[in-house]
């Protein structure tokens, strides 16, 4: 038996371990539909804002979209750090949501406006996502020890299709 104690990536690993699978992506989803889809989702509350910030906020949504489908894949993948080719396509993916957002927009007619400048901005946050992956890659990884340890805790870790195989 290990008694070294786990650090605190190790300890959020294990914290992590009871939570859904995806639950991040699709609560971010959810929500970036119901703020980019609704007619005045905020109610009646006027947010003074200063001229673009709306770019910045479509920007921030889809990278938190990405992040979040970045995170959700190495949890339900058994912490296994993702290769470029993954970070690639997780990128594209949250590019492709927020183009499929204002195209959705356009259709619906529900007084929300297309505009290319917020497809660009979707876009924008999506790759600044998948880059600060790539930079801070090894920020979630787990030494093997703690890896042992999670494994010794449940008999075998949740979230893991490589163990749930042998």
């Amino acid at each position: 038996m290990n008694d070294s104690k786990p650090t605190l990536i190790g300890r959020i690993h294990g914290w992590m371990r009871r939570v859904p699978r995806w639950i991040f992506t699709i609560v971010c989803m959810l929500a970036i539909l119901y703020l980019t889809l609704m007619p005045d989702p905020l109610g009646e509350e006027k947010i003074p804002l200063f001229p673009g910030a709306d770019k910045i906020a479509h920007a921030l949504m889809f990278f938190g979209l990405t992040l979040c489908m970045l995170f959700d894949y190495m949890r339900s993948h058994g912490w296994k750090k993702p290769g470029l080719p993954l970070i690639s396509l997780m990128s594209l993916i949250g590019m492709g949501a927020g183009i499929a957002i204002e195209y959705i927009q356009r259709w619906m007619a529900l007084g929300r406006g297309f505009e290319t400048a917020d497809m660009v901005a979707d876009a924008a946050g999506a790759i600044a996502a998948g880059m600060l992956w790539i930079l801070a890659g090894g920020v979630l990884q787990l030494t093997d020890a703690e890896l042992q340890a999670l494994r010794d805790a449940s008999g075998q870790m949740k979230g893991s299709s490589e163990l749930r195989e042998k």
